[in-house]
């Protein structure tokens, strides 16, 4: 939808129900400025909010021993091959 800056003020009820709609709002500017009315999701608190169902699916083995002993370890299993 596209309106001028003072339809837009005039008739604002008419462009948030475009904007509820999905639509995009431009307002076009005496000077040549534009402006976008457009509705958006607000941003959750919780950046791992949607991640939710994810929790505890995936766990990680714990690692014994120290990182050298891992390391002789790993070194003794690839240097009999």
């Amino acid at each position: 939808m596209e309106t001028t800056l003072t339809a837009f003020q005039r008739e604002f009820a008419k462009a948030r129900k475009a904007a509820d709609r999905g639509e995009t709002v431009s307002i076009k500017a005496d000077d040549e400025s534009e402006y976008v009315f457009f509705k958006r999701a607000k941003a959750s608190a919780g950046p791992f909010e949607d991640l939710e169902h994810l929790f505890g699916v995936v766990a990680l083995n714990s690692k014994t021993g120290s990182s050298r002993e891992r390391i002789r370890r790993h070194l003794r299993k690839n240097a009999a091959v």
